[in-house]
């Protein structure tokens, strides 16, 4: 549903703060109504011109819809690439200062990916996203960062 719009917005060229604007209608619309708080937050790759258009995204998902067809999911990042540039997406997350790992998003512009590496999180725990532009999965040299995090309320 929410996916979907991201998708189509994303497909038509309107990338234009798409992914801000996606992030903040994914993460309201994933968690469920009996949850106290959504600890849903976004990290987005920086403009890549004065246009002000923003290519990649990663965002904490508290509780929502997960990978396509494997039933709802706790605590997990969906990743979007949004432009046609010839350039992948990757990110990061962290649990606290743990490193948990990256996942590479390389299929091409207006796709997107599940990722999973969160064990679950607890009250007062702090999420971290990094989310970057790169040229292949093990590309030494990033670009276009952006960063994110957030301490859970409720977990």
């Amino acid at each position: 549903m929410i996916a979907a719009r991201i998708r189509e917005s994303v497909g038509a060229g309107k990338t234009r703060l798409v992914v801000a604007v996606a992030a903040a209608a994914f993460v309201a619309a994933a968690s469920p109504a009996s949850a106290s708080t959504d600890d849903g937050f976004a990290a987005v790759t920086t403009p890549a011109s004065a246009d002000g258009v923003n290519c990649g995204a990663a965002f904490f998902i508290d509780y929502g819809p997960g990978a396509e067809g494997g039933g709802d999911n706790d605590d997990y990042v969906y990743i979007v690439d949004a432009c046609g540039d010839s350039h992948g997406v990757k990110a990061w997350a962290w649990n606290g200062s743990k490193l948990l790992g990256s996942k590479y998003l390389g299929t091409g512009a207006s796709t997107h990916t599940v990722w999973d590496p969160f064990p679950n999180v607890v009250p007062g725990e702090l999420v971290g996203l990094k989310v970057c532009l790169v040229d292949g999965s093990n590309d030494q040299t990033p670009f276009q960062c952006g960063t994110a995090s957030h301490r859970s309320v409720d977990g």
